[in-house]
Parts: C-alpha cells; structure tokens; sequence
C-alpha cells in the first residue's frame, strides 16, 4: 500500500509543478500581441468627445467704436462753398460725414403734406372746424400740401403751440427746424477715425479766421 501512496504523492507534485513553470514557458508571438479591449477603448473615447462637445463656446470681445465730432465756424459764404466741395473729397477717401448747421433758426410747426391739394383743403377746413385758425397748405416744393401751423423764435413757443392744438383734438403735428432767411452755416464733422479729423487741420490752414474745435456729437 505504501508504494501507492508514494506513487500518488508524485503525481501531485508533478502537476503542480506544470502549472507553476507554465509562466517561465516561452511565449509565440500571437500570445505577445493580444487584442486590446476595444470596448473601453471606444467607451474612453465617447467620453472625452462628449467633454468637448460640452465646453462653452469661445466669445471674442468687441470694441464699440465710439464718433467723433468737429466744429468748423468762422467761414464767410465764398470759403464756405469752397470747404463743401473740400470735405466732400475727403468723404469719399475717409470714413466720414458732414453737416451744415444754420446759425440762425425758426422753429416750425406743421401738419405733415398731405397726398393731394383735395386732401390738404379737406385737412384745412377740419382744422378750421376745430377752431384751429392761422393755418394755410403749403405751397413749397419740399413741404407741398403740407399745412403750417405757425413759425416760432424757439423750441418753447412751438410746443405751446402743438400743445393748443391738441387741446382742441388735432393731433399728429410735426416740428421742424429752418434756417432763417439769409443766415449764415456751420459745419459738423463726423467719424470715428480719429486720423481722418486731424486731416482737417491741412485744409484750416487756408482759411485763417476760421475756427475748428471738438465738440459732442449729437445723436
């Protein structure tokens, strides 16, 4: 019996040590090159597109560009003519406009011009009928069929007179601002190019009296 036992005993250790020098056996090169676990490969890479996807969008600040503004006075009518057709030059070589400003202005109140002289006359009598008086329907090219309401020294006494006016129903007037008769004019230079203003100083050079100067601009 023992002989079995002894017979048993190596057998045991015989296995035992197969699995135990399995590791030391050399490997074939497939063995070296095992597949990669693909599905975590693919889940890692979902991940890192969803972070991108997520980030926020890149913002760019932007400048607001904020207009400059010149006065130009002091031109007698013939050097007023002449800096016209200066400034207009350089508005189509820099980004720039210009204004001429009266010095001297009526304020005027209207009701705006009208389709047809029917429809002015018809407008007129409406305005008498509502006891509106010192009213007539404008004759002038630019205001044709227009009715006006009165002409004012300044912006107070017309807005007396569209607050009568309403009073008495009428509304929908309209104020403008005239030059006065033979008044002289000013000009308003505006741009945001700070470069195309100081141009401004070579063509001042010529007219002596004169006088430019930074002022506001006015929306």
């Amino acid at each position: 019996m023992k002989w079995i036992t002894w017979i048993l005993l190596l057998a045991n250790l015989g296995v035992a040590g197969f699995f135990v020098g399995r590791d030391y056996w050399p490997r074939t090169e497939a063995e070296q090159n095992a597949p990669l676990n693909v599905d975590r490969l693919s889940l890692r890479s979902q991940s890192a597109s969803a972070t991108v996807e997520k980030s926020p969008p890149t913002r760019v600040a932007r400048l607001e560009t904020k207009s400059l503004c010149v006065e130009w006075r002091g031109l007698s009518r013939d050097e007023f003519s002449l800096v016209r057709e200066q400034l207009k030059a350089l508005a189509g070589e820099r980004v720039m406009s210009f204004t001429e400003v009266p010095l001297n202005t009526r304020i005027w109140v209207i009701f705006p011009p009208l389709p047809t002289a029917q429809a002015a006359a018809a407008k007129l009598n409406e305005l008498a009928a509502a006891g509106v008086q010192d009213a007539f329907v404008v004759k002038d090219a630019a205001w044709h069929n227009a009715i006006s309401l009165g002409l004012y020294a300044n912006t107070e006494a017309a807005e007396r007179r569209v607050r009568e006016v309403e009073g008495k129903g009428v509304l929908g007037t309209q104020v403008e601002v005239l030059p006065r008769k033979g008044t002289d004019f000013y000009f308003v230079i505006r741009s945001e190019d700070a470069d195309a203003l100081k141009s401004l100083d070579a063509i001042k050079q010529a007219y002596p009296n004169s006088q430019q100067s930074r002022v506001a601009c006015r929306s």
